[in-house]
C-alpha cells in the first residue's frame, strides 16, 4: 500500500526512517477504524501501542483539580499521539475521543523496539522527537495554566475594583439623606431653644409643632433612604465576594444589582431603565446570585466605559423576562456601538479595543466563562457602530447538581 507508506513518511515521527524502515513498520502495524464520538482510550488505561491519524480529527481530554474533562487538543491527519506507550509502557495520561469517523495506524511496542533495535542512531533520533513532543506539550500546559491563574487574579482584582467603586458611590449616595437629616434637626434644635419655648403664643405653637413634624418627616424618609442604600450595599457586595449557592427571587436580585449600580450612572449621565414581566416577578433561581452580580457589574461598567465614554451619558434598558426553561436578561445600550469583526472576538482573553482608556481585555472573557460555566447559560451579542449593543443572557433556572459547590 504505498499510499499508507507516504502518510506514515508524511509523519513528524517517521521522517528519519528510510523505505525499508517503513515497509517494516508498515508490516508491524495495524488499521483501525471507529465511528464519530467514539472513545479511542481512557485516561488510566493501559498504553501499549501508538496512533497515527489517517483520516479524521479526535479531541484529547484530561481532567483538572476537581476532576472535570478539559480539552488539551484536537487532532487531525498526520498527527499521531500516545507515543509514550513506546517508551515506558504504562497508563494513559489522558483520553481520547474521536470527533469524525476515523482512520488509524496502530504500532504497538513491541513492533516499534523491533524495528529500531537495528539502528541506533535511529533509536537516539526518535526518542529525541518523542522528548521534544512530550516537552512541547508540558510547556503548553504550563503556559495555559499561567494564563489561567492571570485570568483569575485578573477576576479577583476586578472584583475588589467594582467593591471600591461602589463603597465609594454609596458613601458619596449617603451623604445626600445625611444632609437633610442634618438640615432637618437643625431646624427642630432652633425651635425648642429656651427663649423661643419662653416667648411662644398659640399661634406660634401651631406653626412650631408643623416645622417639628415636618422636619422629622423630613429625617424619616432620608434615615430610611440612607437604610435601604447601605442594605443594598450589604446584599449586593456579599453576594460580590462569595460564590454561594442560593435560591432568590431573581426580579429582586436584578433590581437589587441595578439600584446599587445606579448610583454610579448617574454620576456618568447614564440612565438605567429595568423592565421585568409581570408574569415572572416572583420567579425563584436556584444558582450563583454573586456570580450574576459580577456578570451584571461588568456589562454596565463596560457601557460607562465604551458606549458612552468621557461622561457623555445616555440610555440604558435592562430587561427581564421568561425563556423556556429559565430566564432571559437584556442590557442594551444606543450608544457607540462596535463592528462586527469586534463583536465576534469580544468574549477573547486579552482582546480589547480600550486599552488606552484602562481596558485589559478580560472583562468580558471573564463575564462569558461566568456566565456559560458557572451559571450554565449563554450569551450573546448584537451590535453594530452608530446602533448601540445589546447582550442578551439566558440562564436556566436551576443549575444541575455537578455544578452545586461544596
Amino acid at each position: 500500500m504505498p499510499e499508507l507508506q507516504e502518510s506514515l513518511q508524511a509523519v513528524s515521527l517517521f521522517q528519519h526512517f528510510n523505505p525499508d524502515q517503513l515497509a517494516q513498520v508498515q508490516s508491524l502495524g495495524q488499521h483501525l477504524s471507529l465511528p464519530a464520538n467514539t472513545s479511542v482510550f481512557e485516561q488510566g488505561d493501559p498504553a501499549d501501542c501508538l496512533y497515527v491519524i489517517l483520516e479524521g480529527e479526535v479531541r484529547v481530554l484530561g481532567k483538572d483539580p476537581s476532576g472535570q474533562e478539559v480539552e488539551l487538543s484536537t487532532l487531525g491527519p498526520g498527527d499521531f499521539f500516545g507515543e509514550l506507550a513506546l517508551v515506558d509502557g504504562g497508563t494513559r495520561s489522558a483520553a481520547v475521543r474521536s470527533l469524525s469517523p476515523c482512520a488509524f495506524f496502530i504500532l504497538n511496542r513491541e513492533g516499534f523496539i523491533r524495528v529500531l533495535t537495528g539502528s541506533p542512531e535511529l533509536l537516539s533520533t526518535v526518542l529525541a522527537d518523542i522528548s521534544s513532543k512530550v516537552r512541547s506539550s508540558n510547556e503548553k500546559i504550563y503556559k495555559e495554566m499561567l494564563e489561567r491563574q492571570n485570568v483569575l487574579s485578573q477576576m479577583e482584582i476586578e472584583r475588589h475594583r467594582s467593591l471600591a467603586q461602589m463603597v465609594a458611590g454609596v458613601a458619596h449616595e449617603i451623604n445626600t439623606p445625611l444632609g437633610i437629616v442634618n438640615v432637618a434637626a437643625s431646624m427642630i434644635t432652633e425651635n425648642l431653644t429656651p427663649e423661643m419655648l419662653d416667648s411662644i403664643t398659640d399661634e406660634d405653637l401651631r406653626t412650631t409643632l408643623d416645622d417639628i413634624q415636618e422636619a422629622a418627616q423630613l429625617m424619616q424618609s432620608n434615615i430610611a433612604r440612607a437604610n435601604h442604600l447601605i442594605q443594598t450595599f450589604k446584599s449586593v457586595s456579599v453576594n460580590q465576594i462569595t460564590d454561594t449557592l442560593e435560591e432568590v427571587v431573581m426580579a429582586k436580585l436584578l433590581q437589587e444589582i441595578i439600584d446599587l449600580f445606579r448610583i454610579k450612572a448617574r454620576m456618568a449621565g447614564i440612565q438605567i431603565n429595568c423592565e421585568i414581566d409581570p408574569a415572572i416577578a416572583e420567579g425563584k433561581w436556584h444558582s450563583y446570585p454573586g456570580y450574576l452580580s459580577q456578570v451584571l457589574m461588568n456589562l454596565l461598567t463596560n457601557i460607562e466605559r465604551y458606549a458612552y465614554p468621557d461622561g457623555v451619558g445616555g440610555k440604558v434598558d435592562v430587561r427581564l423576562s421568561g425563556a423556556d426553561t429559565g430566564y432571559c436578561i437584556e442590557v442594551q445600550d444606543y450608544g457607540q456601538g462596535m463592528p462586527a469583526e469586534d463583536a465576534a472576538r469580544i468574549f477573547e482573553v486579552f482582546f480589547t479595543t480600550g486599552r488606552s482608556r484602562g481596558g485589559t481585555g478580560l472583562g468580558m472573557s471573564i463575564v462569558h466563562n461566568l456566565v456559560t460555566s458557572a451559571l450554565e447559560g449563554d450569551i450573546q451579542v448584537r451590535s453594530a457602530p452608530g446602533e448601540g449593543t445589546c447582550v442578551t443572557l439566558t440562564l436556566p433556572r436551576a443549575v444541575s447538581q455537578a455544578n452545586e459547590k461544596g
